[in-house]
């Protein structure tokens, strides 16, 4: 496979009709690197009410396609997650959303961000022999959210389309699916950690857990 291969995009946005912090962020950060994705996009966007996009489409990519779907208070993109994902084929698709829309403007917060696509993206992971590829892996359980022998924590990672789709199965809907998906489908030894990863439960939404790194 290597890393020369269809790259597919799966991509969440929650939308309350007014254009924040995150928001810019995320989403400068996904066109400086939209060229990444030659394959499948799916975004979706959901919303509660009937609002404006214009002023969302405005920070997205010209030829970005939106999907318009209804918010879930209780599970989030979770609802949404698995029929993504059989909408892409082939090759590798990199999940991630636009994080941190409900929470304050922290610089933590912004630092994980910036690091979740820069180092997902800036260097492809090739998974001819793997299922999974992220950073800020915890290889630890984190119950009660994530009860599973490891996650990567802040769920943006890149998955082998067709080895992953071939694993599928029905889930029990969950708000912390997509986090808790990789140690539900996969064993560690079938993912690659890419930093940082850590065996202990790392507060990456603290500054100082990055100063430290």
């Amino acid at each position: 496979m290597g890393v020369n291969v269809p790259k597919n995009l799966i991509y969440f946005i929650y939308y309350g009709g007014k254009i924040t912090h995150y928001h810019k962020l995320n989403l400068s950060l996904l066109g400086k690197y939209w060229s990444v994705f030659n394959g499948i996009k799916v975004v979706k966007v959901a919303v509660d009410s009937n609002y404006s996009l214009e002023p969302l489409k405005s920070l997205l990519p010209k030829d970005c396609q939106i999907e318009i779907v209804a918010n879930n208070r209780v599970y989030g993109e979770s609802i949404h997650f698995i029929d993504s994902i059989n909408k892409v084929n082939g090759g590798i698709t990199f999940y991630a959303h636009c994080k941190g829309i409900s929470r304050p403007i922290w610089r933590g917060l912004d630092i994980w961000i910036e690091q979740s696509y820069k180092r997902n993206l800036e260097t492809i992971p090739d998974l001819s022999s793997k299922l999974f590829s992220g950073i800020c892996g915890k290889l630890l359980p984190c119950p009660p959210y994530v009860p599973q022998a490891f996650h990567y924590s802040g769920s943006f990672y890149w998955f082998n389309t067709d080895k992953v789709k071939a694993r599928l199965g029905k889930y029990e809907m969950d708000r912390y699916l997509t986090e808790r998906f990789p140690g539900i489908i996969a064993n560690k030894s079938e993912c690659l950690f890419g930093y940082p990863y850590s065996e202990k439960n790392l507060n990456f939404y603290d500054e100082k857990t990055w100063a430290r790194l």
